[in-house]
């Protein structure tokens, strides 16, 4: 039986696709101790996995928390240390730390010197592979077996659905804050989703799909997004509102977290959305996904989804580039 302690202190979707290696490592020996050093962000996610032990918060800000969690990971003498965030506050962190083998994945800082004399091996996370074949090549080194996909939802309960009866069959549309400017990152193409084009996306979708429709949002308050809801929708209840034109073959859902959508993915036929954390979860679900990749990051795009056959990339433009683009879109 060995002991690993992972760290993975950035974002959801990169925890889910870092259960290849724990899936790896529990097929191997299921009594192999499995930890993980976490951010406060992610970590009220992974708490809900029963094949991980221990979740540490390294928080850059809280050094009463560091120091407590630097005695703590020292008492249970870890077999495997592994960075798999390349994050430079998990890095200089782990030099503090006792452990037999010491390895790391990272992509842009590199200290030669510190790897060198801290480190039995690092790997360079480069777009020239897939995320896949590099988490693979983590996999191989330690002499497990790779899985053929990622399964992340074993050892995981999905969340009950609060939201009341979907319908049978729905296409969800996951509208968070990548649709809408000023809300991510600076050099995106953005959709320019507003009330004049929204159902012209709508019909859209009804049109290629023939579907009902559900949308989600993401946890930050746009106000684009909420005129819109606003405008065409009316609320049914705490969670449910109904459009105006469509009734109840159009619903959003409001109050979703993570775990949420999840379930929502789960009971889907098919998900639009940005290319991210939900994308990883409609994958694993075996959901025909259609993502939107920025032109300028389509190999990031590519980095990140090669691995999923059920995946369709469609670059970000306008609204109307979009749908036509979906309409041409083989399935």
């Amino acid at each position: 039986m060995a002991r690993y302690l992972i760290f993975r202190t950035d974002r959801i979707g990169d925890f889910i696709f870092s259960r290849v290696l724990t899936d790896s490592i529990k097929k191997d020996n299921p009594n192999h101790t499995v930890d993980f050093v976490c951010s406060s962000y992610n970590s009220n996610y992974v708490k809900h996995f029963r094949d991980i032990g221990r979740i540490y918060i390294l928080d850059k800000y809280n050094i009463r928390l560091m120091i407590k969690n630097l005695f703590n990971i020292n008492k249970q003498n870890y077999d495997y240390l592994i960075i798999l965030d390349g994050k430079r506050r998990s890095v200089f962190f782990s030099l503090l730390l006792k452990s037999k083998f010491k390895i790391s994945v990272l992509k842009d800082f590199r200290p030669k010197l510190i790897l060198s004399l801290f480190f039995d091996h690092y790997f360079i996370n480069s777009e020239v592979n897939s995320q896949f074949e590099n988490f693979s090549s983590v996999i191989n080194y330690l002499d497990l077996k790779v899985p053929k996909k990622i399964n992340y939802f074993s050892n995981y309960n999905l969340k009950n659905i609060k939201f009341g009866k979907l319908p049978k069959r729905f296409t969800l549309l996951h509208l968070d804050e990548k649709w809408f400017e000023g809300h991510y990152y600076n050099d995106f193409k953005y959709m320019n989703l507003s009330e004049k084009n929204f159902y012209f996306l709508i019909s859209s979708i009804k049109k290629k799909f023939k579907n009902n429709i559900i949308i989600t949002s993401g946890k930050m308050n746009i106000s684009q997004f909420n005129n819109i809801i606003n405008k065409f929708f009316h609320k049914k209840n705490k969670y449910l509102f109904i459009s105006k034109k469509y009734k109840n073959k159009l619903i959003y859902i409001d109050k979703t977290d993570f775990r949420d959508l999840e379930s929502i993915v789960y009971k889907s036929s098919e998900v639009i959305c940005c290319e991210g954390a939900i994308s990883h979860v409609s994958n694993v679900f075996q959901k025909l996904t259609i993502a939107l990749v920025n032109y300028q990051g389509v190999n990031t795009g590519i980095f990140w989804t090669k691995h999923m056959p059920k995946i369709k990339l469609i670059y970000r433009d306008s609204i109307k580039k979009i749908c036509s683009n979906l309409i041409k879109l083989k399935i």
